[in-house]
Order: structure tokens, then sequence, then C-alpha cells
């Protein structure tokens, strides 16, 4: 009898394990040589034959891998000659690509299936010459595998123009509408290593997040993110990523010979987890407003909204024959525990215009020097005064809800490192319109607004004595369990929260000084999970401590 039972046991073991080790994948160079078959090896058959070595052969392969004393390691080369280079020997002769990408032939982990969450994660470098198209030049895409699968569902892609762009290029699919959707300059981009990150849930009303940032210092130059976005197509069984250069010859003489390397690519699906290379590899803090409302002028000039109407956040400018209408909000957050060592702090709020009479409506946020403000009391009559120029300016585009940004990192920084640590901002529209801006407020119930910071690996903080005052209560409004303990590399931080409320977790060494702050956020009951990478941190003693509705709850890990 024990025979059967130990195979029964065996076998549940190897199933469940199974799975966890097919949730995430990676693919990273290994010096010269088998490039094609590495990459085979790991994305499956044919998966590098999108290349341009049968109209080229003189070259010989056109993706290689050569050492990066940048990196400090071997990367991938994409190579890409503006002749004779061509579309696989397909034919066409207005466009070249060098890719790779999974397929039909993939193995089912690396494939996106409906109602699917997957994160992409990996870096890629474009020289500071890089010279883009007016037309396309695609260096990453999101494509159905099958069905409606001619247009990509997103692309990242480099434009030609004054300025010239790096753009997140989504479309909907045969019949349907396509278009940017997030841009920044792309001169941040050029001779620099950088490092995206990219979560995606696969449905017609899936999300899509991706965050951009420059690898050296952990500096964020792109975020976007969108929580009602069509990434699905009619027919398609599953939908895939693409990396390299994929480019328009329309411009032929504008174009020169290019190489665009890449590293470190990493799939994961589910709750599974693509470590980051970046800033010591924590995700960023996210923290929700402490108080937030709006104001409105004329007769509502001394109307307290945030008392009366919390559940909403207004933004509008009306013309000045108009009384009544103009309304601005206002946000403030507390970032009490966080270190000086900041290297990015952004801005997000959940929002839309409230009809299709206007699109693409400028929104400004200013920096308020005032604190002490109550959303309760405040009013147009007496609301704090703002910077006189926007610290940064961001279209919201139409009247479907996403989370918009604004990269506020020098004004956080300059705060924290004043002693200051709470923060304030108005959000103003710089446009006149008739429909109304409008935004999910904390109390709104979901999608409240975010600050997110980023901060180096050496970030420290002030001695807090969060920890000394656990409560034995605390126990029973949540379990928390850290694995594996002693970490190596990373640990998984798993809450089950029995009520909803406002939640950090916070990992500080035993000085208890902030080691990183992975969590702070309003969080509803349920199970949640955040990652510590411990890479960076010497080995010894660590305390992970969860704060949740003014009860701590600590544990202690192990740093081998």
């Amino acid at each position: 009898m024990k025979t059967p039972l130990l195979c029964s046991i065996l076998l549940l073991f190897l199933l469940l394990t199974s799975g966890y080790l097919r949730a995430q994948v990676t693919l990273s160079a290994n010096g010269p040589g088998s490039t094609y078959e590495l990459i085979e090896s790991v994305l499956g058959s044919g998966t590098a034959g999108e290349v341009p070595d049968c109209g080229h052969t003189s070259f010989g392969r056109h993706i290689t891998e050569e050492f990066d004393n940048q990196l400090n390691k071997n990367v991938f080369v994409f190579h890409i000659h503006v002749t004779p280079d061509n579309d696989r020997c397909n034919g066409s002769t207005d466009r070249q690509r060098n890719e790779i990408k999974t397929q039909g032939s993939s193995p089912a982990n690396l494939k996106g299936a409906l109602n699917e969450t997957v994160t992409y994660r990996w870096k890629f470098k474009i020289d500071a010459g890089f010279v883009p198209t007016a037309n396309f030049c695609h260096i990453h895409q999101i494509k159905a595998g099958d069905g409606d699968d001619g247009a990509p569902l997103i692309t990242i892609t480099p434009r030609a123009g004054n300025p010239q762009k790096l753009q997140i290029i989504h479309s909907t699919g045969s019949g349907g509408t396509g278009g940017e959707i997030h841009s920044v300059n792309l001169s941040s981009f050029k001779g620099v290593w950088v490092e995206v990150f990219e979560k995606v849930k696969y449905s017609t009303s899936g999300t899509y997040e991706v965050v951009i940032k420059r690898v050296s210092d952990g500096a964020t130059l792109l975020s976007y993110s969108n929580n009602n976005i069509n990434m699905w197509r009619d027919g398609t069984t599953f939908c895939r990523p693409k990396w390299g250069i994929y480019r328009s010859l329309n411009s032929i003489s504008e174009l020169r010979d290019e190489q665009v390397r890449f590293a470190d690519f990493c799939i994961a699906e589910g709750s599974a987890v693509c470590p980051s290379g970046v800033g010591g590899g924590n995700p960023p803090a996210t923290f929700t407003p402490s108080a937030d409302a709006y104001v409105r002028s004329g007769s509502y000039a001394g109307t307290a909204h945030g008392a009366t109407d919390p559940n909403i956040l207004i933004a509008k400018l009306n013309s000045s024959g108009s009384a009544d209408n103009d309304r601005q909000t206002y946000v403030r957050f507390n970032l009490a525990g966080v270190g000086a060592n900041i290297s990015s702090a952004v801005l997000k709020l959940y929002g839309k215009i409230d009809d299709s009479r206007s699109s693409n409506v400028p929104i400004g946020v200013f920096s308020v020097s005032s604190t002490s403000w109550s959303e309760s009391t405040i009013t147009w009559n007496n609301k704090p005064a703002t910077s006189a120029a926007a610290l940064a300016t961001t279209p919201v585009t139409d009247a479907t809800a996403r989370y918009y940004s604004w990269d506020v990192t020098s004004y956080v920084q300059s705060e924290i490192n004043a002693g200051r640590t709470q923060v304030s901002f108005a959000l103003k529209s710089a446009q006149i319109t008739d429909p109304r801006i409008t935004f999910s407020s904390k109390e709104t119930g979901s999608n409240p607004p975010q600050l997110e910071i980023s901060a180096g690996s050496a970030a420290l903080a002030q001695t807090p004595a969060v920890y000394k005052n656990q409560l034995p209560s605390a126990a029973a409004e949540l379990t928390l369990n850290v694995y594996p303990n002693p970490v190596a590399q990373q640990a998984v931080i798993d809450l089950n929260l029995k009520t909803a409320g406002n939640t950090t977790v916070t990992v500080y060494d035993m000085q208890q000084r902030i080691i990183a702050v992975l969590l702070n956020a309003r969080l509803q009951a349920g199970p949640h999970r955040t990652v510590f990478n411990a890479q960076p941190v010497l080995p010894g003693a660590y305390i992970i401590s969860v704060l949740h509705n003014g009860k701590t709850f600590t544990k202690t890990i192990a740093r081998q």
C-alpha cells in the first residue's frame, strides 16, 4: 500500500510544480554562435524564421550575439540593412523585417489565451544615431496568432517627426480603429539600454500596462495603462509577442543600416513574476491619496464638494462668459517612510471625457505648496495656490475610462529631499470644453488616484518604529506568508485580508531602516501578492511589515 500512496503523492507534486515551473520562461544570450538554435530551443521551432538572410546571404545570420560592455553580459543584436534586406524573400519590396516571435508551434505557456493575464519583460537599446521612418518602424508587436491577425494589437514604434517619438499604438483589428494611445520623445531612448515591462489581460475588455525604465538609474521614461481596452481578435485562438525591427521602405533615402540590441526576454503567465534588472528590481510602491476633492467656481465657490460629492473628481475649463462651471481637482499623498533615493514618481488618475463632443483634452498637473487642506472643507474660495506652470500635461483622449499618467519625478524628489513627507497636486484643464473631464476618487470604490514611487536599491529612510507596537489581534485581520525563506533572490509575499482597508507592505533591516516599500494602497478583502527582490541587499535578517487598517503584522526572513 505504501508504494501506490507514494506514487500518488509524487504524481500530485509533479502536476502542481510543473505548472509553476512552466509559468515563467526566459531567453538570454549566451555568447556568439548557434543563436537561432538558442532562440528556437526556448520559443519553439521556426520562431527565428522571420529574418532577411535569404536575400542577403553574404552577410550571414542577421541575429547575432555579442558581449555588451554597458550591461556586462552577452546580448542579441538584430541587424537590418537598407539594401538588400527584404521581408523573408516573399516578394514585398516596400518593407523589411528581422524579428523573433512565439507562434502556433510554441509551448502553450508562451501563448496568451482568452481571459489570461501575461507579463512580458525585456531590455532593448537603439543606437544614438537611430533613424526612424515617418511610416511604420516597429521594434515590438503583440499580435493575434490566427483569425483576424493582420494589424497588431499593440506596437512599440519609433516615429520620425519634430520631435521624433516613441509611440505605443493600438488597433482593434479589421474594420476597427487604431492609432497612437501614448508617446514620448524618442531622444531619451537613443544610445541607452532600457527595460520594458508589459502586462496584458487578453480579452475584448482587457487591460494593458507598459512601463519603460532606463537601466542605468531606473528612471521611468514611459508609463501607460488602460483598464478597458480590446486586447483580443475575432477568430483567434491565441495572441503572441514579436521583437526585432520591422520597417517600411517607402522613404528609403532617409534610412540607414541599423542594429537594435535586445536582452533578457521573459514571459510569465498569471501571477508568476518576470524579475526586473533595474533599480534593485522591486516593483514601484503605489500610494493612494490621503485626501482628494474637486472645487467649482461661481455660485458653487463656497461648496466643499469633497464632502457633498466625494465619489468623483472633475476638471473643466469653461468660456469666460459662463459662470459656475470651472472645476479643478486636488489630491494629496502622504509619503512618510519613503527614502530620498527616488528614481521616478508617476501620478495616475482613472478618467474620461463625459461624452464625445470633445477629444484629446490636455490636463495639466500643478504643484500645490500647501498640504494642510482638508477634503471635507476645501472650496474654490479657500483652495491653496498652485504653481504657475504645469509639472506635466497629458491629454485625456475620449469617453472611454482608463488610467492617465503624469511624470512628477522632479517635484517629488525636491519635496522629499527638503524633508517634506506630504505632496499635493492640482489638475486643471487647459482647453475650454462643454463636457466635463471626470476621474475616480479614492471613495469611488475602484481605480483610485495613485502615485507610483520607484526607488533605487540604496533607498533608506529615517528610522521608524513601525514594528515595535505589533498588536496580537493583527493575525485575526490577515494571514501573511513569505516564501522561500531563507531567500536568495526573490521572496513572494502573499496576503489574505479579512477586510478591505489601507495596506502598506514594507521591508526593514534589523536597525529598522526602510529597505523597500513594496505596497501602499487601499486593498479589497481577499488574496493579494507582491514580490521583494532580495538580490541587492546583504545577507542577514530582515523584517516584512504589513500595516493594515492601523494594525501591524510582521514576519522575519533571512537573506542567504
